[in-house]
């Protein structure tokens, strides 16, 4: 598909549009859903910064080496020489959600930094999918057979299922029972909406009746699109 031009559609329309496309670009929708709070936003020089991050840890990773050590090396890139983070003292800063601001800042909360995990994986042709835990997003390799779960929050350590179990009733308590289902993966239009809904929960504690319109449109057209594969299987 080609980068994303100057055009007469709003940030909204476009991505409407491009939330139907079979093989959704997930950065270019989640930088689509930053312009409601950041309408100046270069696209494409944002999708560079990805670009040029893909670029250097391809030079930190061995082709030949098993995908485990790949993911490591991801890993130790990303987190240990670039820096991201998990934002932990202001995890509901907004700006948490926005993918521009987390590759300006180096931090995030654990579905944006497991989205930008995604998207360097795929430029370096390691095909990586979401997992939508119940609250805490993670990551893992498609066809994963080793049964591993990626941590992109807490730098990219790897989870078994046991792991992951013990992890949401540390967060949830004993209010919430067990489901393997937690760790199946989402498409990628199932992840945006999730984000979209954690940046519309944020504005509605803040109050912000503008920003919780805005963001209830991109909402119901990420929606949409997830109703519109329902009707499609």
């Amino acid at each position: 598909m080609d980068s994303i031009k100057p055009s007469n559609s709003s940030p909204l329309e476009q991505f409407s549009i491009l939330s139907k496309y079979k093989q959704l670009d997930l950065a270019k929708l989640a930088l689509l859903f930053a312009m409601c709070e950041y309408p100046d936003l270069n696209i494409d020089e944002e999708l560079q910064s990805l670009d040029s991050l893909a670029s250097v840890a391809k030079t930190r990773i061995n082709p030949d080496s098993d995908p485990i050590s790949q993911i490591n090396a991801l890993s130790e890139y990303l987190f240990d020489e670039v820096g991201f983070q998990g934002n932990y003292e202001d995890y509901y800063d907004p700006r948490n959600s926005f993918l521009n601001e987390v590759l300006n800042r180096r931090q995030g909360i654990p579905i944006t930094l497991s989205l930008l995990y995604i998207e360097v994986g795929k430029r370096l042709g390691i095909q990586l999918e979401g997992v939508g835990m119940p609250g805490h997003f993670l990551v893992r390799m498609k066809n994963d057979h080793a049964g591993l779960y990626i941590d992109p929050f807490h730098r990219g350590i790897l989870l078994s299922q046991e792991e992951c179990t013990k992890m949401l009733e540390a967060i949830a308590g004993q209010s919430i029972i067990w489901d393997q289902n937690y760790l199946a993966p989402v498409n990628n239009i199932e992840l945006i909406s999730r984000l979209i809904r954690n940046v519309h929960a944020i504005y509605i504690h803040r109050n912000e009746t503008t920003k919780i319109l805005t963001i209830e449109k991109y909402l119901s057209a990420a929606q949409s699109s997830i109703q519109d594969q329902i009707s499609k299987i």
